[in-house]
C-alpha cells in the first residue's frame, strides 16, 4: 500500500481536472475550511494570463478549498507543478476542517514566496494593479472547481465577484471546459 498525503487546493486545482493534469492519484476527500487566512492574488503568470492564487495568514478570515488524497509518488508532481523548484511557490502545512469527515486534517498546501503587501479584498476596484489581478479563466477555473468540491454558494458567488482582468488562457479554457461559468467584476486596463 502506497503512502499518502492530504493535500489543499484553494486555488485552480480545487477543480478535478486540473488537478489530474500531472497528478492521478489524487482523489478528493470533500470540501476544506483554512481559518485564520484569506486568498489573495499575487505574481502575474504567462500560463494564466493574470495573477495567481495564494493564502495569507489573516486572523478572522477563512479561504475553502478542497482536500485531496494523493500517492507520496505524486509529491514531486505536484511541487513541479506549483513551481517549488522555480521559487514562485513554497509548500506549507496546515490544518483545514473537513466537514465530511468532521475532524481537522494536516494538509500540504502553497503559498506563493511573494507574498502581497496589501490586502487584495481591501483596494476598491481603481487601486488594485494590473499584476494582481487574477485572468477570467483563472478565476472560472476556481470557481467551477468550489462547485465540484461542493464549497458553500456563498463562497462560490464571492469567488465570481472577485475582480478579474478580463484575460482569457484559451489552452485552459477548453481543457477545463470553462464554458457557462460566469464572473462579474471585470477591472479594465488603466492607461
Amino acid at each position: 500500500m502506497a503512502a499518502k498525503f492530504y493535500y489543499f487546493g484553494f486555488g485552480s486545482n480545487m477543480l478535478s481536472k486540473r488537478l489530474h493534469l500531472q497528478n492521478p492519484t489524487a482523489v478528493r476527500i470533500g470540501p476544506g475550511k483554512l481559518e485564520n487566512f484569506r486568498l489573495d492574488f499575487n505574481l502575474f503568470t504567462d500560463r494564466w494570463y493574470g495573477a495567481c492564487a495564494t493564502i495569507v495568514a489573516n486572523k478572522g478570515e477563512h479561504v475553502w478549498g478542497a482536500i485531496w488524497e494523493l500517492d507520496e509518488s505524486d509529491k514531486e508532481h505536484l511541487d513541479n507543478q506549483e513551481g517549488v523548484h522555480q521559487g514562485i511557490y513554497t509548500p506549507i502545512t496546515v490544518s483545514v476542517y473537513c466537514p465530511p469527515l468532521d475532524t481537522m486534517v494536516e494538509c500540504r498546501a502553497y503559498q506563493l514566496v511573494e507574498q502581497p503587501d496589501t490586502n487584495l479584498h481591501s483596494l476598491s476596484t481603481n487601486e488594485i494593479p494590473q499584476d494582481r489581478l487574477a485572468s477570467s479563466t483563472y478565476l472560472k477555473s476556481l470557481v467551477k472547481g468550489a462547485i465540484e468540491s461542493e464549497i458553500p454558494f456563498e463562497y462560490v458567488d464571492w469567488l465570481m465577484h472577485i475582480p478579474h482582468n478580463g484575460n482569457t488562457a484559451e489552452r485552459f479554457e477548453f481543457e477545463l471546459e470553462l464554458d457557462g461559468i460566469e464572473l462579474y467584476n471585470l477591472v479594465e486596463e488603466k492607461m
